[in-house]
């Protein structure tokens, strides 16, 4: 975002004072509570963990929705007891992708048979939820329908129907009244959803930037609504730096502290997601809640409001804290009435695919090329030539598990969640020989590390002021980008020297177009040659910054680059080809590797040692 778009700090001490102006009551009525205690609760990216079982591992689970219904229903209980305690819960996005429950019912008529996440969370009782990047990856068909079947308001006021002024696409906020109390919650959705899914999947919803739109909307909800109280519920994490973003970032996708410096003093607390991060945390005059993911934790600010004469107006005092899922057992009354879409997945997913002649593991593919992610690259040159009929030159991958084994025998489809975890569709498009040795110089930046001996780590580790990496409560280290920005290409030959500086470790040494991991016979790379790459939706939109910052193609060129592309996800084409081979042999093609050989080695070991031998990443 420009400076030219952000207010002058008086002009916004000015608007932060209005708001708490005009969000005062003049007078306390007999209708209204002199004294209330509000607790709101929120879940966030539960990712279909619906029921109390990991469909994709094949075993019980001891987080849930319906572990959150028992915690539900016990608070509830409690309300009724206590005439001062109000309570409510809200979700805060990304649903509909993760557990194969949610494929399931994302593949069905959605006008004839409603969404097993609609039925199952208006069986909750949600107040409102927030719409996630990845409710939108469905498509329209999906997210459409899931809005006319919940029996509570999907929020996204920064998600606009597009050739209009700040006419949400879904509802911008929702208004409670509890005990003559008005409780206003103001809904924002990450921006990224165009650098991440296909234009067709948010086609008519134009994502503005989320500080903006916050303005707009809380001095409309102040004015209009007058609130006793306003929440933030926003589909987006914390750190603004993710990703290499900046608080000057237009659109960044991650503006919840942003939003919160922005409008000093206008939110009592801001509920958010995106991130995977449980915390809550008191600053910037800013309480922030952040509930995890997959209904392991939920997420609580108790607000406690006293009306004083004084000021005409309440005084708050909110306290967050988490509670552990774990604590509740899965309500029995949810598991009954959900039992056949339970059964019905279970027998979906436990269906024979294909056999596997031995095992590969995800845990290889962070350090070099290996089986378990050169199998997505045999399935794109393939899709490519078989469903797209439009051969590529080179394909692009990254391991999107980090630590997942598929052992030798039986695999099934269960199993392709592991190998395929995300719902990406598939791209062809154009890039000059000098765009992908950008793209991999910026890439393999981003994984390894510059090493100057065998004692250093090949991987590229968070480090603080002084260059120690920095470890976790577990002691293990977090690596200075995600795992699923690891990618490789195939179809050419290359080197990683990971003892040259950033923007130096490439060298390509030619082309490799049957896969077997040696330079083709009189072949060589061209710098100013247009290639044919087969890529995954979220990268060829710009996720990860390959394209854009590495490869230097501006955004708004992506789309002219793209030749063709898939209708539906990789995953459905990995089972159709898996199983029509009956039996798959791993293999790693060889096409790339890290250099110097006795640095690559020491460097793996040691990098082991950090990411997996104490305790999970």
């Amino acid at each position: 975002m420009s400076h030219a778009f952000r207010l002058s700090l008086a002009a916004t001490a000015l608007l932060s004072a209005s708001f708490i102006f005009v969000g005062c009551n003049e007078d306390a009525d007999d209708t209204k509570a002199k004294t209330l205690n509000l607790r709101i609760a929120e879940t966030t990216d539960m990712h279909g963990q619906i029921f109390p079982y990991d469909f994709i591992e094949a075993k019980e689970d001891n987080r849930s929705l319906a572990h959150v219904s028992s915690y539900v229903k016990e608070q509830r209980t409690l309300d009724k007891a206590d005439h001062l305690l109000e309570f409510m819960i809200v979700d805060n996005g990304d649903l509909l992708q993760g557990q194969p429950i949610v494929n399931v019912y994302n593949n069905k008529d959605l006008t004839k048979t409603n969404h097993i996440y609609a039925d199952t969370m208006n069986f909750v009782g949600y107040e409102l939820g927030v719409i996630g990047n990845h409710d939108v990856e469905p498509g329209h068909a999906v997210f459409d329908n899931m809005v006319k079947q919940l029996n509570f308001p999907w929020l996204a006021a920064n998600a606009i129907k597009e050739g209009s002024s700040h006419d949400p696409y879904f509802k911008a906020y929702h208004s409670v009244v509890k005990q003559g109390v008005k409780i206003t919650f103001l809904g924002l959705t990450t921006p990224g959803v165009p650098n991440w899914l296909a234009p067709e999947l948010w086609s008519g919803i134009v994502y503005e930037d989320m500080i903006e739109s916050a303005r707009y909307w809380v001095e409309k909800i102040q004015t209009e609504e007058k609130p006793d109280v306003l929440i933030g519920v926003f589909h987006a994490g914390l750190d603004y730096t993710y990703g290499g973003g900046s608080a000057d970032s237009e659109n960044n996708e991650n503006a919840v502290r942003l939003v919160a410096k922005a409008l000093p003093g206008a939110f009592d607390a801001i509920f958010y997601g995106h991130d995977h991060k449980p915390s809550e945390e008191h600053n910037d005059s800013t309480v922030y809640l952040g509930g995890g993911s997959y209904a392991s934790i939920v997420s609580v600010a108790d607000i406690n409001l006293t009306w004083s004469d004084a000021t005409k107006s309440y005084d708050k005092t909110v306290t967050p804290y988490r509670v552990d899922m774990k604590k509740y057992v899965a309500d029995a009354e949810f598991m009954s009435t959900f039992q056949s879409a339970f059964d019905e997945t279970k027998t979906f997913v436990s269906q024979p695919v294909a056999t596997l002649s031995g095992s590969m593991t995800s845990q290889d593919a962070m350090f070099k090329d290996a089986p378990f992610n050169d199998i997505i690259h045999e399935l794109e040159f393939y899709v490519a030539k078989e469903v797209l009929a439009t051969p590529i030159d080179i394909s692009i991958a990254a391991p999107l598990q980090f630590d997942v084994t598929l052992s030798a025998g039986e695999v099934k489809f269960s199993d392709m969640w592991k190998l395929y975890k995300y719902d990406n569709t598939y791209y062809v498009m154009e890039l000059s020989g000098s765009e992908i040795k950008n793209y991999l110089e910026y890439n393999y930046d981003l994984w390894m590390n510059t090493m100057s001996s065998e004692n250093d780590h090949l991987i590229n580790f968070k480090k603080d002021a002084n260059g120690t990496i920095i470890l976790g409560s577990s002691g293990t280290a977090t690596t200075s980008t995600a795992y699923y920005n690891y990618d490789s290409m195939a179809g050419i030959v290359y080197t990683v020297d990971v003892s040259k500086p950033k923007g130096s470790k490439i060298t390509i040494l030619g082309m490799d177009a049957n896969l077997d991991g040696a330079v083709d016979a009189g072949s060589s790379f061209d710098m100013a040659h247009t290639y044919r790459v087969g890529i995954n939706s979220y990268r060829g939109g710009g996720g990860g910054g390959h394209l854009t910052t590495g490869a230097g193609i501006a955004k708004e060129q992506l789309t002219s680059r793209m030749v063709t592309k898939t209708e539906t996800g990789l995953r459905e084409y990995l089972i159709n080809w898996m199983g029509g081979q009956g039996t798959y042999t791993p293999r790693a093609i060889g096409g790339w590797k890290v250099i110097p050989e006795a640095y690559a080695t020491a460097g793996e070991a040691k990098s082991r040692e950090l990411l997996y031998q104490s305790g999970s990443h």
